[in-house]
């Protein structure tokens, strides 16, 4: 290890948090290899999620718009959704692109993958590209989703961001591994 690499802090112990929908917290006692000093750190433990940047025939992205408790008001964002335990990433982005949208794909590519908030949450957000996604038929929504679907011209992505209704930062996430997929530069 280099000298100027930072060390892995030592778990001293950890004891579980209360359960919450969807999440499971965990308290970790960790000692900093700087000082020796123990932190109480609250790790909120979530299953790992998928987005999908989908695209129609006729170069359309298919977006959802839902109501986001966090910010308190609707917002338009990529389909996602947990992987269910047993699904695998693409799995789950095949089945969350039909229930949310009712489109599919057999086009599919994995763009990459992102951690949400790493400093307290643990999971992971796969992202996928589905080409050539064709309408199949009516949505099948969770229970507690309430969603609409739009379809956007792939130029009017920037109209959306100017609106700022595209403001998830794990679909500007996609966005951007998608512009390296495509070996484009955000960077100009």
């Amino acid at each position: 290890m280099k000298e100027d690499q930072l060390k892995d802090w030592e778990k001293v112990e950890s004891e579980r948090g209360p359960d919450l929908p969807l999440f499971e917290a965990e308290f970790r006692h960790m000692r900093n290899p700087r000082n020796g000093k123990v932190l109480k750190a609250i790790v909120l433990k979530v299953p790992d999620t998928i987005n999908i940047i989908a695209v129609t025939p006729n170069q359309e992205l298919i977006l959802v718009e839902q109501f986001r408790f966090g910010v308190n008001r609707s917002i338009v964002e990529l389909p996602a959704g947990l992987i269910d335990e047993g699904e695998t990433p693409l799995q789950a982005a095949e089945r969350e692109l039909m229930e949310e949208t009712g489109y599919s794909s057999q086009d599919w590519h994995l763009l990459g993958k992102s951690y949400v908030n790493p400093a307290y949450v643990n999971n992971a957000c796969y992202h996928y590209l589905a080409l050539d996604a064709k309408y199949e038929g009516k949505t099948n929504p969770d229970e507690y989703e309430d969603l609409r679907v739009h379809l956007s011209r792939i130029s009017g992505l920037d109209k959306l961001n100017e609106a700022n209704l595209l403001v998830d930062a794990i679909g500007h996430a996609a966005i951007s591994a998608l512009g390296r997929f495509l070996g484009i530069s955000n960077r100009d």
